[in-house]
């Protein structure tokens, strides 16, 4: 798990908000790069703000790690720099008071190698209040 967390931890330290689509919702779109800026600060407390009380996290490599497992990897002393990382793709879809979004990460190796990641996560509205409840990682084989 600490591997995988690592890596996504990573990938979200270097990337600025995606560009959303006009139809997309303004405050999920926030809410995911309020997410990504609080995995890049290692800051527990402001992730701790966007993650609904029963979030559950989908690494690269399959693990399961609930909310409290995920808000301790994220301790100040355990911060890292990240290789270059960008995000693209971002597409949000609606359903009541849920939201689907997805997007691709990619990031820039120290030895050359380029590495992505496909991200969904969903979250939920609750009043005006948006929270995500999950988030899955899977990795983009490299091109052969």
């Amino acid at each position: 798990m600490k591997i995988w967390m690592g890596a996504c931890a990573l990938m979200t330290v270097a990337v600025g908000p995606a560009v959303a689509a006009p139809t997309q919702d303004a405050a999920v779109v926030a809410l995911i790069d309020r997410f990504d800026a609080a995995r890049a600060a290692f800051d527990p407390a402001a992730l701790a703000a966007t993650l609904a009380p029963d979030y559950v996290e989908i690494s690269p490599v399959g693990t399961v790690d609930p909310r409290a497992a995920v808000l301790d990897f994220y301790q100040p002393a355990r911060k890292q720099t990240p290789p270059p990382i960008t995000a693209d793709e971002r597409a949000v879809r609606l359903s009541g008071p849920l939201a689907i979004v997805s997007e691709r990460k990619t990031m820039a190796l120290p030895n050359g190698m380029i590495r992505a990641l496909r991200v969904g996560y969903v979250a939920r509205r609750s009043g005006n209040r948006w929270q995500l409840v999950s988030a899955q990682y899977t990795p983009i084989p490299p091109k052969r």
